[in-house]
């Protein structure tokens, strides 16, 4: 019996010993977690701003996706308003069945809302989400596709069930044309890689890219973006005589103020741990 006792003694005691080691690994593997390259682009583009003194109009942006979503509904589900025989109304062509009108309705109000959700992701990439809260962070980084569902498939699919004029056969194929297309524009408006104001205040405390290198990116005569490394895949074609080593600012000057998605991506899979993960050597 006491020996008994004893074995089950070492196994709750190894048990403890085990659980307490858990959450250690979990802290450890927190700590070592890489940013994302949506995260560094988002700092970069927060410092681009503060060395020039040029804010982008993010606000504009989510101003012109909240009116892009307005438009989506009218162009679902304007009602006939008195006698005016208004060209718009997916819904309304549907009961009217007029196919042809409808369609375009359709195509207008998928484009209105994957535009919306596209402006509202880039703003979110250079000005993400400040709040704290989880569901708060969810709701403002996933709006686009919130709005998609709610656009396409909730409005719909009440108007369409309280609408008398139309038979069960045409309600059960409109309700799962509005669940095509709201998986259709949800999955182009989902934000696969969101950013919150923390993770890039992380990056921008603890790295200064014009303090460790003042000549810090690469860019070229034809292109649009600068580059970390001399070696980016997106520079393999250039010559000599078209690849420019300049300091940040400089680029920025030229009208280069997008960071290249491979050296953004290549940079945080190095965990920015060291000058080269985000300043060229030179060549």
């Amino acid at each position: 019996m006491e020996e008994e006792k004893k074995v089950k003694a070492e196994k709750a005691e190894g048990k403890a010993e085990s659980a307490k080691k858990a959450p250690a690994k979990k802290a450890e593997s927190a700590e070592v977690k890489k940013p994302s390259a949506a995260a560094l682009k988002a700092a970069l583009a927060q410092m681009e701003e503060q060395e020039t003194g040029k804010k982008k109009n993010t606000v504009l942006w989510r101003v012109l996706s909240f009116v892009m979503w307005a438009l989506a509904v009218v162009a679902m589900y304007l009602p006939q308003i008195g006698n005016l025989e208004l060209p718009f109304g997916a819904l309304r062509m549907l009961v009217l069945k007029n196919y042809t009108p409808m369609i375009i309705d359709i195509v207008v109000a998928v484009a209105l809302c994957i535009g919306a959700a596209l402006l509202w992701k880039k703003a979110n990439h250079i000005h993400p989400v400040k709040s704290h809260n989880k569901i708060v962070q969810f709701i403002w980084n996933q709006l686009g596709l919130i709005m998609a569902f709610l656009i396409f498939f909730v409005i719909g699919l009440v108007l369409i069930l309280k609408n008398d004029k139309l038979d069960a056969k045409t309600k059960k194929i409109a309700i799962a044309v509005l669940a095509a297309i709201t998986l259709l524009v949800g999955s182009v408006s989902a934000d696969y890689h969101p950013v919150t104001q923390d993770e890039v205040d992380k990056i921008t405390n603890e790295y200064n890219i014009d303090t460790q290198d003042p000549d810090g990116c690469f860019w070229t005569t034809y292109g649009r973006k600068y580059h970390l490394y001399n070696d980016c895949q997106a520079l393999s074609n250039t010559t000599e005589e078209n690849l420019h080593h300049t300091s940040l600012q400089e680029a920025w000057d030229n009208n280069r103020g997008e960071l290249c998605s491979f050296c953004a991506k290549k940079a945080a899979d190095n965990s920015l741990s060291d000058t080269t993960a985000i300043t060229p050597a030179n060549p």
